[in-house]
């Protein structure tokens, strides 16, 4: 019996969204299980991913998103540069702003400002306090992120992971046992073709 083609296209479609759930899910693991283990931010290739939650770097960064920090030397940021950086050195506060401008007058200071912010913020960021340039940002995805490390989004991941497992086991099974019958009962045929 041929399958029919919406039955084909179901079919890829979900083969293809428990593949994309079953590899966010092992990412976030991943990210999660490395920054529990390291005690730092996750990160891959060097570059740190921290979650923006607030709205003072919109619209280039949105509430949400995940900004992907490259680390450099500060001597190699420019004004319009998207920093991340802390409030004071070795501080929890992380402030995702853009650079307006640079004084090298003593030391290396960063004014910067919020783009939807109407001043600068008040205290100009050291360069010991830079943390990397903002090269890419994900919207939303850091709601993903920061639900990830809570009690619920672990489980919820484990049982992502579980069901997709689980469905793919299925499927391979059914079509293990379904391409078994078919040799039985094209054995059978040629049997009863040898006995006539």
């Amino acid at each position: 019996m041929k399958k029919s083609a919406a039955y084909k296209v179901t079919d890829l479609l979900t083969k293809v969204i428990l593949t994309l759930f079953t590899l966010v899910a092992l990412s976030l693991l991943f990210f999660l299980v490395q920054s529990r283990v390291s005690g730092r931010v996750p990160s891959v290739a060097g570059y740190q991913m921290y979650i923006v939650m607030s709205g003072s770097m919109s619209p280039a960064v949105k509430t949400g998103s995940l900004v992907i920090v490259k680390p450099m030397d500060p001597e190699e940021i420019r004004p319009k540069d998207i920093i991340t950086f802390r409030g004071e050195i070795e501080s929890e506060n992380i402030t995702t702003h853009r650079v307006v401008e640079i004084d090298k007058n003593v030391e290396l200071f960063f004014k910067t400002r919020g783009d939807a912010n109407e001043v600068e913020d008040p205290m100009p960021v050291n360069a010991n306090q830079v943390i990397g340039k903002v090269v890419y940002s994900i919207p939303y995805a850091g709601y993903t992120f920061y639900f990830a490390r809570s009690r619920n989004g672990i489980i919820t991941i484990l049982a992502v992971l579980i069901t997709s497992i689980s469905l793919e086991l299925i499927r391979t099974l059914r079509a293990e046992r379904k391409k078994n019958k078919q040799k039985t009962e094209k054995d059978g045929e040629v049997i009863v073709k040898e006995e006539v």
